[in-house]
């Protein structure tokens, strides 16, 4: 081989070597891309999680707060027509 076709095919690997590094670049550079959407989608879910979690503790605080007050409410009527009952049998018994 002469010295000029070393040069050329020297060129030629350089070339093609310049190339798959450009490709490897961009390859690395739209891999960085999807991994930064990725963590930004994973951010949101977890901040959505923790949003749901609070919205479900607050909604069961209320609906505990609301059985409680049913079963006040339930109590203060059964009571109420105990007392009722009480007061129809002493009637009865004059």
């Amino acid at each position: 081989m002469s010295q000029k076709d070393l040069i050329r095919e020297l060129k030629e690997t350089i070339s093609d070597l310049t190339k798959e590094k450009n490709d490897a670049i961009k390859l690395s550079s739209d891999k960085d891309l999807k991994i930064k959407k990725l963590l930004v989608q994973l951010e949101l879910t977890n901040s959505d999680i923790k949003s749901m979690g609070s919205k479900i503790a607050e909604l069961e605080d209320k609906l505990k707060r609301k059985r409680k007050k049913t079963l006040d409410n339930t109590e203060q009527l059964t009571s109420d027509n105990n007392e009722k009952k009480d007061e129809t049998n002493v009637d009865i018994k004059e």
